[in-house]
């Protein structure tokens, strides 16, 4: 998931083919040298530049950050999807404003649909939950109808575009993975600052924390390898490209391993799929699709109901509407080893 802001017509962005080339790669390594892009895209460096700093300045790319493992940082993630009780404009405002100020809200996404918000936060464990639980059902008052808790387990497919929007000649590479690293205090420095922006040289990183070009550079491959680093990502608005993001929960009865690997082969190359997880809770798996036409996503959903006949129990369709915050690493969380 990226930013979704509502965007007017006159705002839409018009991208060519050599503008998706470039989102592609930076969705594969948004640190990736402009040289590189060059020789890829077939354009001068200047050109690839002029054109990275047009989709920023229209607000198609928001930013860059780094997306991280948290569990190897020793936190769990959960979704949280809450129906309310009709609220007037004026407490969903205040109601947004309390969510969003949460250190451990990963990310806050209105809906149309039988939810209205999605709610991603990071945990310790189960008794932390509960207190994370607790402190956002008292910022909701006794507004909430209903709610679902889903812990994520597993990842099947994460990309910054799906298939239908990137080049398929563009493949992300291999890494080899370490074993676990140890962190030390100017690890969780460096990943703090690419959660704040993944794109800064290596120089001023190692300006804020004390180190040469070189160390950071290093410090950062380790990272890479170990895990804890998955990618570097350029935020982008989906909404100034004229996509749609719809949220699919599903349930699917008796889910062993031959119904799953069934599962992770469709949502791991179906077109239209931009993230999709395996869950603990009434729902056992979670899906965001992107898409520029409303009967693309209906026909995800038939496919995967085909797939899976007589045992998809339940789901819930949703369209996400705003999206108010979402980020890969929380600042303010207390990463200690």
């Amino acid at each position: 998931m990226r930013y979704l802001q509502a965007v007017s017509n006159n705002n839409k962005v018009k991208i060519d083919s050599k503008d998706k080339k470039i989102l592609s790669l930076l969705s594969l390594n948004a640190r990736i040298p402009l040289t590189q892009i060059s020789k890829k895209v077939s354009l001068s460096r200047d050109a690839v530049n002029y054109r990275i700093t047009n989709l920023e300045k229209s607000g198609t790319i928001q930013g860059y950050r780094v997306v991280v493992d948290m569990s190897k940082l020793g936190y769990q993630n959960y979704h949280m999807f809450v129906r309310l009780n009709n609220p007037s404009p004026s407490m969903e405002k205040k109601i947004i404003s309390k969510l969003t100020k949460h250190s451990f809200v990963r990310a806050l996404i209105k809906f149309s649909g039988n939810f209205d918000f999605e709610i991603a936060l990071v945990v310790k464990d189960q008794q932390d939950l509960d207190l994370k639980i607790s402190l956002l059902t008292n910022d909701f008052k006794n507004l909430i109808q209903d709610f679902e808790i889903l812990s994520i387990i597993k990842t099947y497919s994460s990309e910054t575009f799906p298939p239908n929007f990137t080049d398929a000649s563009f493949r992300q590479p291999s890494i080899q993975k370490k074993d676990k690293i140890k962190c030390d205090k100017k690890d969780i420095k460096l990943l703090k600052i690419l959660g704040e922006n993944a794109s800064l040289p290596l120089h001023e990183i190692g300006h804020r924390i004390g180190l040469s070009a070189d160390a950071v550079s290093y410090r950062m491959r380790n990272l890479i390898a170990s895990g804890i680093i998955i990618k570097f990502i350029p935020i982008i608005n989906y909404t100034s490209l004229d996509y749609n993001l719809h949220t699919l929960l599903l349930n699917i009865n008796n889910l062993d391993a031959k119904k799953e690997s069934l599962l992770s082969g469709f949502l791991s190359t179906n077109e239209n799929i931009l993230w999709s997880v395996k869950t603990i809770g009434r729902f056992n798996v979670l899906i965001y699709i992107l898409v520029n036409k409303p009967e693309a996503f209906q026909q995800t959903l038939n496919e995967l109901r085909s797939l899976f006949p007589n045992h998809i129990s339940r789901y819930e369709s949703l369209i996400a509407f705003e999206e108010y915050k979402y980020l890969y690493l929380p600042p303010n969380l207390n990463i200690s080893f």
